[in-house]
């Protein structure tokens, strides 16, 4: 016997809560980071060097 799904989806409740947006905004945030953060220890990079790399402070 298979398992089925009781209830609604969690996307379709947080559409409802009007939620959605700000959820998935938060969560690609937090991987662009978390990719930025992976990539700076590939690299070796600190967080200054990055900043002037990127003509910022």
């Amino acid at each position: 016997m298979g398992k089925q799904n009781i209830g609604s989806r969690f996307d379709d409740f947080l559409q409802e809560e009007a939620m959605l947006g700000e959820v998935t905004a938060v969560a690609l945030k937090r991987v662009i980071a978390w990719q930025i953060a992976e990539a700076m220890k590939a690299q070796q990079l600190t967080k200054a060097q990055l900043a002037t790399r990127m003509h910022t402070s």
